[in-house]
């Protein structure tokens, strides 16, 4: 029983960055209509990971910082 709610935990987890990600994608693929009005779509689809790669890595920079912010006797690492 308890194998079976973690399991929809991770299902609702997934499709929650599953539907985080079609949100940026969206945005991005707007941002990307608008500055370059006469591209091909699958310009996009070409770029989209690389963007979304970019996103990623900035994230992870950013909760770096916040978490060096933190005093360090309350990490366990």
């Amino acid at each position: 029983m308890n194998n079976l709610k973690q399991s929809n935990e991770v299902c609702d987890l997934t499709a929650r960055v599953d539907a985080i990600i079609a949100y940026w994608k969206s945005v991005a693929g707007k941002r990307f209509r608008d500055a370059h009005p006469f591209s091909d779509p699958s310009e996009f689809e070409k770029s989209w990971p690389k963007t979304l790669d970019n996103f990623f890595l900035a994230e992870t920079v950013r909760t770096v910082k916040l978490l060096r912010s933190l005093p360090s006797e309350s990490r366990d690492n």
